[in-house]
């Protein structure tokens, strides 16, 4: 492996350029972001990778030629803000020639002879994107370049077009660079060109090009609602023709909403998919539906993509995912009539009309052996003339060079068999489903059947081959002849689904011929695999999370590692929890809990922390009715955190103290140092710091007693944190050096990083600003590296609070945004309010007021609600302040009250402090010096130990009363 400095890495230091352009970006220095953009140009030479074959680098060549394009882009665009049109036309020509189908280039090179007074050139290229769009997409321009023609042709000052431009990238690149990492998602199932459907085709590209600004949505349903008729066939072919159109790429998305065996998807879920499929990091993953909306409307905002929403349930289903304001085009699906969905444009889908159908059946059956049109229009009327029953019927023609369309014809007119009984509008395609399912031996029918048995949405051979109690290789030779005979499809390589009703077919089949005691047995055998795999892929993953005890068993394939084990329970998550629901609701709750608390450790890893929420509270409640007080324990432990991950805290620690209680009667050490962290974590969120000391104490004993290296390091960087916020700073310092030793024995990197940050912070609350500045920037990469968002955004936030004290509060905001953001995302409620206190704080000292306070609100209501007492005293401070230099000294006085009490309830004696220093100043305002004297000298005798320069500042403003000395020994 060749090693390298960072900096040596002409890619590293183009990206890092980018970023810091784009965080300039939001300052409005367009000058700076246009010199950090050349200067990241500056360094490519030539093509990436050039010369060097196969897929992986010609992925990798396309990728890095997007960053280059998004950085060409950004600049230019900057370089039009700053009025300097002329600099950007001749590259802007040279790109818009080798990139004619790029509507944003287009769009730029029209602003660009526009602000240089070329007229006529610039509406010559609205007329050449035109014409190339009309002529070979079938389609005209969207509706960012018709705004800009619009805005040319009546003469708009060039300033507004630009300051109101889109131009399909923001106005500098995203910092991070994420969205830029990955090429644009494209996960359309595979299908053969569509026959037919001409009227509608046409209907959807005229629908296209006349799109609403908001971005158009496109509902396809059935007249009848029946199924297989082809609305995933029509969507999934406009999707694809339309792909040079919305290069930003083309989702598919199966909603579920007529799924035999599952739950239709939920729009949190749906959301959830569609943010992974653009490229956000599952930790940053939201919880709350109306926090994934937005953050799926502001990801997909100025991207050009097409994405398919496949078999929706209903209009409440859909209408959380539609991108609003976006130039994005979404396709829906769906069996029934969806009403009341914004600028949708509805398509019903009829069968085929007869000469389609006979054109469908030809196409996989073959010309030369269907010439008979006469017979071929009577098979088709047999298959109701319905798509996916005329494509089965075909294919199985197919594979019988014996048979004529004469044999064919009198095969699918007999009885439609022994499941007859189904309503009369699907009998047509049943004949479809019965001759195919006929055709098979008795090994292939009994593996079609039982596979129908499967709840979750796809499976693998190793799950095929539980289920059906055979070898893997038998039950890959069997799952090869269903593909063979087109009743199972493999959309991904090894995994394995049914073809739309053909699973409903399969189900319907195994209630019918197979026994009782046969389908149980068979689902027995799938739930115990997942059972025992997911157990395995749970210690593989995250050996050091405490667990139930279980058998060892020999390690699957491919979950050799922590990486393959978390990917295992990436690709199953659907089916686990699928099988975790059927175990649960068909009396095997034991195996439903057990593979819960498998389960448990990548859901909260993860964030799926609503998945979390559900089966931990379904196995708590099992684990409870049967007695098993060690499984119930683990369980409550479980659900503690889940609870306090999303600010429940009052449900987190009645969870807690269940599993304390237990823990501690059963003797189990483990789950009692784990009791006494969860909980001590919980009351410094919720600011009793004194409490959360004593619990972390005891949980250290536990961890110092056991030789648990780690847990001793856990418990004492929780130690120090809470004494940090008693004002304890020197004994707090030992705790956090000590820590640190312990992760680096233990090998924890990140919690080295996690104690290193609290380090920072103290550093910071001492006064010392410059060792906590430096501190802080350099764990900044650290915590990029590692990829823990919530690290980061901590990080950012303490750094952004040292800028802020520091006078640079421009960079200051941006970083509180930012962290802001990610938080938003984690459901972080608690951290929530300290972001919008520090904006609020850094948005006064630049002298933006109504700012200042709208934050410091939104700190307040969100502290309050939760319980966050430290959040609330800072909060309080700050209206305190803005009202005193407003000169509004009655309400300052009511703010400054209520955060000393508050912070007084919670012992938070520096909180206190600095709110009675504040408090002092009010009463000085107020002509009251004895009393504003006797408020400083409290306050200082608290920060005079616990922040140097604060200290500092009141003594000099003690000073200023005259009388020389000044008493450091006041008590409160």
């Amino acid at each position: 492996m060749l090693e390298a400095d960072p900096d040596s890495v002409d890619l590293n230091r183009f990206q890092r350029l980018v970023d810091l352009a784009g965080s300039v970006a939001a300052s409005g220095d367009d000058e700076r972001v246009v010199d950090l953009l050349v200067r990241a140009e500056d360094l490519w030479e030539g093509e990436a990778l050039a010369g060097l074959p196969g897929t992986w680098a010609e992925t990798v060549r396309a990728t890095l030629a997007e960053r280059r394009l998004h950085a060409a882009t950004s600049r230019i665009a900057a370089l039009h803000r700053l009025g300097r049109f002329a600099d950007s036309v001749g590259e802007l020509s040279a790109m818009v020639r080798h990139r004619p189908e790029d509507e944003t280039l287009a769009g730029q090179l029209m602003l660009a002879y526009y602000g240089s007074g070329r007229y006529t050139d610039a509406l010559r290229v609205h007329q050449q994107a035109r014409h190339l769009l009309m002529s070979v997409f079938g389609c005209r321009p969207g509706a960012e370049l018709e705004r800009i023609h619009r805005g040319v042709l009546d003469r708009t000052p060039v300033d507004r077009l630009v300051r109101n431009a889109t131009a399909g990238a923001s106005s500098g690149p995203a910092p991070g660079g994420h969205a830029s990492a990955q090429p644009p998602p494209r996960n359309l199932p595979y299908q053969p060109p569509l026959i037919g459907r001409r009227s509608e085709l046409e209907a959807l590209m005229a629908a296209v090009s006349t799109e609403a600004r908001e971005g158009p949505v496109l509902t396809l349903e059935t007249v009848s609602g029946m199924a297989g008729v082809g609305k995933t066939a029509v969507a999934v072919d406009v999707a694809r023709t339309l792909a040079p159109r919305f290069p930003a790429g083309q989702v598919f998305l199966d909603l579920r909403g007529h799924s035999p065996s599952q739950e239709p998807l939920s729009p949190g879920a749906a959301l959830a998919t569609l943010l992974r499929l653009f490229g956000t990091p599952a930790d940053t993953i939201p919880v709350r539906l109306d926090e994934l909306t937005a953050l799926w409307r502001t990801t997909i905002a100025d991207r050009r993509a097409v994405i398919v929403l496949d078999d929706a349930a209903s209009p409440d289903q859909v209408a959380p995912l539609l991108p609003g304001n976006s130039p994005s085009l979404t396709i829906v699906t769906s069996r029934r009539h969806l009403t009341g969905l914004p600028h949708a444009i509805p398509l019903p889908l009829d069968v085929l009309p007869t000469d389609d159908a006979i054109s469908l059946f030809r196409s996989f059956a073959g010309a030369a052996r269907t010439q008979d049109i006469t017979e071929t229009a009577r098979i088709v009327r047999l298959c109701g003339h319905l798509p996916l029953a005329i494509e089965l019927v075909a294919n199985r023609f197919r594979s019988r060079p014996s048979w004529s369309l004469t044999t064919l014809g009198e095969r699918l007119a007999r009885s439609p068999g022994p499941l007859g009984e189904i309503r009369n509008a699907d009998q047509e395609i049943l004949r479809a489903f019965a001759l195919s399912y006929r055709a098979l031996d008795t090994d292939q029918r009994t593996t079609f059947r039982r596979l129908g048995l499967h709840p979750g949405p796809d499976f693998t051979a190793e799950s095929a081959a539980a289920l059906l109690g055979r070898s893997p290789g038998e039950t890959e030779r069997l799952i090869e002849s269903l593909l063979e005979c087109h009743l199972l499809r493999e959309p991904v390589p090894d995994r394995y689904r049914y073809h739309d009703l053909l699973g409903d077919y399969a189900r319907m089949l195994a209630l019918s011929e197979d026994g009782e005691r046969d389908r149980e047995q068979a689902l027995t055998r799938l739930t115990t695999f997942y059972l025992r795999a997911a157990e395995q892929a749970d210690r593989v993953a995250y050996p050091r999370r405490i667990r139930l005890t279980t058998e060892e068993l020999p390690v699957l394939p491919g979950m050799r590692n922590a990486d393959e084990a978390r990917a295992w329970f990436t690709a199953e998550r659907g089916n686990l929890l699928a099988v975790e629901r059927h175990a649960r609701t068909h009396d095997s709750r034991l195996s439903a809990a057990r593979l819960a608390h498998a389960m448990a450790g990548f859901l909260e890893a993860e964030c799926h922390w609503q998945d979390a929420a559900d089966i931990l509270q379904h196995a708590a409640d099992h684990w409870s009715r049967t007695g098993d007080q060690p499984a119930l324990c683990h369980a409550l432990l479980c659900l503690s955190s889940n609870h306090a991950n999303t600010g429940r805290y009052a449900r987190a620690v009645e969870a807690g103290e269940r599993a304390l209680e237990i823990a501690r009667a059963t003797g189990d050490r483990e789950a009692e140092w784990e009791a006494y962290r969860n909980l001590g974590v919980i009351h410094w969120h919720q600011g009793k710091y004194e409490t959360a000391v004593a619990l972390h104490q005891r949980a250290l004993a536990i961890g110092v007693s056991t030789g648990n290296v780690w847990n001793e390091a856990r418990s004492r960087n929780n130690i120090a944190i809470s004494l940090l916020d008693l004002g304890e700073s020197e004994r707090a310092l030992d705790h956090f050096r000590k820590a640190i030793s312990g992760f680096r024995a233990a090998g924890d990197q990140s919690g080295v990083i996690r104690t290193l940050n609290n380090l920072g912070d103290l550093y910071s609350r001492r006064g010392d600003h410059t060792q906590a500045r430096k501190t802080f920037e350099e764990l900044l990469p650290l915590t990029e590296s590692t990829g823990n968002a919530y690290a980061q955004a901590t990080v950012r936030t303490n750094l952004a609070a040292n800028l802020t004290e520091s006078g640079e509060t421009g960079r200051a905001l941006a970083l509180h945004q930012q962290a802001l953001t990610v938080f938003r995302l984690l459901d972080d409620r608690k951290s929530q309010a300290t972001a919008h206190n520090g904006l609020g704080e850094a948005h006064f000292k630049e002298g933006s007021v109504d700012a200042s306070v709208d934050n410091h609100l939104k700190a307040l209501d969100i502290a309050r609600d939760i319980g966050a007492i430290p959040e609330i005293t800072r909060a309080l401070r700050g209206l305190g302040r803005i009202e005193l230099g407003a000169g509004r000294l009655d309400s300052a006085t009511q703010h400054l009250k209520a955060s000393i009490t508050t912070a007084h309830e919670a012992n938070a004696r520096d909180e206190e402090a600095r709110a009675q220093a504040m408090l002092a100043e009010v009463r000085l305002a107020a002509g009251d010096a004895a009393q504003a004297r006797e408020l400083l000298q409290k306050a200082l005798s608290v920060l005079h130990a616990l922040d140097g320069r604060e200290a500092d500042r009141i003594s000099s403003r003690l000073a200023g009363f005259g009388g020389g000395t000044v008493n450091l020994t006041t008590g409160e």
